[in-house]
């Protein structure tokens, strides 16, 4: 597991595409940008960006919904969808395995935001 770029001092409500967007157009902020022909995956509340994937929109995405199908998996729009979710599981389950290593992770919000901060960065 490597985390490429980390961020804290954002309100919880706030949506992740806004944080995103305003560290991209922070030239300070040192974000990471994708090496050429390198794709950061960004689910579908994400914009397809030069150097970020989201899938296709109203095709199905979420992998219970591909399984459930009749027919299983039609077209490569719903195939690329399939497949991007079953790589997001992937980025999904190491938060689970960091959040069971450190129960504290799951109950940030009873902290001060400053506080959280700090345990985010240690």
């Amino acid at each position: 597991m490597l985390f490429r770029y980390v961020v804290t001092g954002w309100e919880g409500a706030v949506h992740d595409s806004r944080v995103l967007t305003t560290q991209l157009e922070d030239p300070t902020s040192g974000f990471p940008h994708p090496p050429a022909g390198k794709y950061y995956l960004v689910d579908s509340g994400y914009s397809n960006k030069s150097g970020f994937l989201a899938p296709f929109c109203n095709v199905p995405y979420h992998l219970r919904d591909a399984r459930r199908k009749a027919g299983g998996i039609n077209g490569p729009t719903e195939l690329f969808n399939y497949r991007h979710a079953s790589l997001r599981n992937c980025i999904d389950r190491c938060f689970g395995v960091l959040k069971a290593r450190f129960p504290i992770l799951r109950y940030m919000t009873n902290f001060s935001l400053i506080k959280q901060q700090e345990i985010a960065m240690c």
